[in-house]
């Protein structure tokens, strides 16, 4: 597998996400870090970046070598090989206002399944990270409309 870039995310209210709220819509908190993505390939833990596959000696913040001793990361890779993992490296960025027990770790906010070609659902993919719990990013109270609603409050 090569390397796959993780989609760009729209602003609410362009064109390009029309209709979105429509259904089962899960909202996520958005963190200041660095964008990282972890799989599992031919026996080898593989990182990337927001642009690119990383290396030991050609890492991105720490990410990849802290994810090499990450346990809970492994053990959820190798048993859902055909998983990516992207979420945030939470590492000094912008704001540098969080809780110092939250620094360095890997949040995890989707999932790519390579052989369904598609990033899972919040449903899908969030009982599989119970071992992740303490990392991976629990949705904001979602809400299900059958329709677009006249306003959004957020």
């Amino acid at each position: 597998m090569s390397f796959i870039k993780y989609q760009h995310l729209e602003r609410y209210g362009n064109t390009e996400v029309e209709g979105i709220e429509v259904g089962t819509c899960y909202v996520f908190p958005k963190l200041d870090g660095t964008n990282g993505s972890v799989w599992y390939e031919a026996g080898t833990l593989r990182c990337g970046s927001r642009n690119r596959e990383l290396a030991p000696d050609n890492d991105n913040a720490g990410f990849m070598n802290a994810m090499m001793d990450n346990v809970p990361v492994l053990t959820y890779i190798m048993a859902n090989n055909e998983h990516v993992l992207y979420g945030e490296w939470l590492v000094p960025h912008t704001l540098k206002t969080y809780q110092d027990d939250a620094w360095r770790k890997f949040y995890v906010f989707d999932v790519y399944d390579r052989s369904k070609e598609r990033l899972l659902s919040y449903d899908e993919y969030s009982e599989g990270l119970v071992p992740l719990a303490s990392t991976s990013l629990p949705p904001l109270p979602s809400s299900r409309t059958a329709q677009k609603p006249t306003s959004l409050s957020v």
